[in-house]
């Protein structure tokens, strides 16, 4: 199937993250997405998944409500309006069948899985210190050995400050902003 993701409003800058995560699991992995907005990645990922022929499954996790410390979320149309995860909705229409969304912020999210049962976590959502940390610290243990936890802007202060103090041995992918570990 032919990927799509490039006509859906968003940012998505880690398709390497996702590729290696395809390349590397078997069947039957798990995948999570933290932060999904309109589901550019989202749709990238699950276009990946059905291309791999693998069983993987793949959860998404947001609140469909933007970041809370950026205006750029805050002053969204589809925010204000509450129609963002309806947008999402219908932009997984055709992929819908492997992309499982999950309404509710990450750290309740995050109750729902055990520890070391996740191949791949991207955290994407919010870039305060705050936020990043927080998302770390609550994630880390559900990977498995051998998974990764990776996330995505690098630059900002509150995500290189996050990343930098509670996983100093992260690999720093500066040509994409982005950064991951392999437990």
């Amino acid at each position: 199937m032919n990927h799509f993701y490039q006509s859906i409003q968003g940012w998505f800058i880690y398709q390497s993250i996702y590729d290696q995560a395809i390349k590397v699991a078997s069947d039957g992995a798990h995948f999570v997405e933290i932060g999904s907005w309109r589901g550019r990645s989202s749709a990238y990922m699950a276009i990946s998944i059905l291309n791999s022929n693998k069983n993987i499954r793949f959860d998404c996790v947001d609140t469909w409500r933007g970041s809370l410390d950026e205006d750029v979320h805050q002053n969204d149309p589809a925010v204000v309006n509450d129609t963002l995860y309806t947008e999402f909705l219908k932009n997984m229409e055709s992929v819908i069948h492997v992309v499982n969304p999950i309404r509710m912020p990450s750290l309740e999210a995050v109750t729902q899985y055990p520890d070391h049962s996740l191949d791949l976590v991207l955290i994407d959502a919010g870039h305060s210190y705050s936020d990043v940390a927080a998302d770390i610290r609550a994630w880390l243990p559900k990977v498995k050995p051998g998974g990764t936890l990776a996330g995505d802007d690098y630059a900002w202060p509150g995500v290189k400050q996050a990343v930098t103090e509670l996983i100093p041995n992260a690999t720093i992918l500066q040509s994409i902003g982005c950064w991951s570990l392999t437990k």
